[in-house]
């Protein structure tokens, strides 16, 4: 016994004095230092300690030195860590509230780009600033201004879920949901346009996927408005104003019976559309519909946007029915959601359609970054 507690004297005091050494004359870097940029929905009530829950959301900036840490309290979420350009790491959160990003880089300048793989399922996130080298900070990103903005409001297939699955036959994890590898972030990177993701796996319309009532209590546009998921707090929309917003509801309202009423699923369909554009008056909207099942899902869409387009005279809605066809051994991954090469097609289907309604020529394609999770 006695030896036991003497090693494990040692291995606090090792602990203690790593600590030490990790902290004494290291740059601390404030979450609302101007140098950070956030793509995305936060919570900024607190300068000092930022929140955020949704699938997506980014955290941008250059810094110097060799090495950089993240000040995070989470414990659920996972996160891809993207410097110069390349993937660097997933970090997995646990307890601990210091996580080592790099370190052993050349001492110089490195972009970082950190995203959020997991959804908002999994909990709030709290972010509390940067750890780098001693004298070291951030430099502002002089990178190229991405004016364009696309927001993506929707279910499983703007989170990621299973999108890095190897297999269909996998079941949903943690681990292999990644919203980066999504076709609406694929398809944003496409157009070098910045994106915001407010989507649910599983949620609906009007009815969730799995409940046993024609209804369902929180179904996606009940958390719509919010600035996190899992609070109350409302978003500002006039802080992010999209150039589109792309809207993928439907299958999981007709997954399974009983189905919700036609009128039960054009009204809430039919508000939520309202509720977007009252929030962006001069904003496009894509309605999608993905018709790889019989139900009626597509038909009461269209029905909705041809009222709207034909009979209001809103100019800047549009309905895409999603005629892609998926590999069986090549494009699925958890549980027959999409994997990155399913979601590519998506994003290749959806990229010519987006270009010739807002009138986004391709000029910029070549100076697109490639896609640090994309194999060949």
């Amino acid at each position: 016994m006695n030896r036991i507690f003497f090693y494990l004297i040692i291995l606090l005091g090792f602990q203690l004095i790593t600590s030490c050494e990790f902290f004494e004359g290291s740059s601390h870097i404030d979450p609302d230092d101007p140098n950070i940029k956030y793509i995305g929905r936060f919570d900024f009530s607190n300068p000092k300690s930022v929140r955020f829950d949704w699938p997506g959301v980014q955290i941008r900036t250059k810094f110097e030195g060799t090495s950089c840490s993240i000040k995070l309290k989470d414990g659920k979420n996972d996160y891809n860590i993207i410097i110069d350009g390349k993937l660097h790491k997933i970090i997995r959160t646990t307890s601990d509230t210091i996580y080592v990003l790099a370190n052993g880089l050349p001492n110089k300048v490195h972009t970082l780009l950190i995203t959020k793989r997991t959804e908002a399922l999994f909990g709030v996130a709290t972010f509390e600033g940067f750890i780098l080298d001693g004298g070291k900070d951030l430099i502002k990103p002089i990178e190229i201004v991405k004016k364009r903005r696309i927001e993506f409001v929707g279910d499983s297939y703007f989170t990621g879920f299973g999108s890095d699955g190897t297999t269909p036959d996998c079941a949903f994890s943690r681990e292999t949901e990644n919203s980066y590898l999504s076709f609406g972030p694929q398809l944003a990177r496409k157009l070098n346009a910045d994106y915001s993701i407010v989507a649910i796996s599983g949620s609906g319309a009007v009815k969730n996927y799995g409940d046993s009532l024609r209804t369902s209590e929180y179904p996606l546009p009940h958390y719509y408005e919010r600035t996190l998921m899992n609070d109350s707090l409302l978003w500002d929309f006039n802080q992010w104003q999209p150039d589109a917003v792309i809207v993928r509801l439907g299958r999981n309202d007709y997954w399974q019976k009983p189905h919700p009423k036609r009128e039960m699923f054009r009204s809430a369909y039919l508000k939520l559309i309202n509720d977007i554009r009252k929030n962006y008056p001069n904003t496009h909207i894509f309605t999608l519909c993905s018709p790889m099942r019989r139900d009626p899902h597509c038909d009461y869409i269209s029905s909705i946007v041809n009222e709207l387009k034909y009979k209001k005279g809103d100019k800047k809605i549009h309905f895409v029915k999603m005629n892609v066809r998926f590999n069986e051994k090549r494009d699925f991954g958890c549980e027959k959601h999409p994997n990155r090469f399913g979601h590519k097609k998506l994003a290749d289907f959806l990229e010519p359609i987006i270009r010739k309604e807002l009138g986004w020529e391709s000029l910029l394609k070549r100076i697109i970054p490639s896609n640090p999770f994309m194999k060949k």
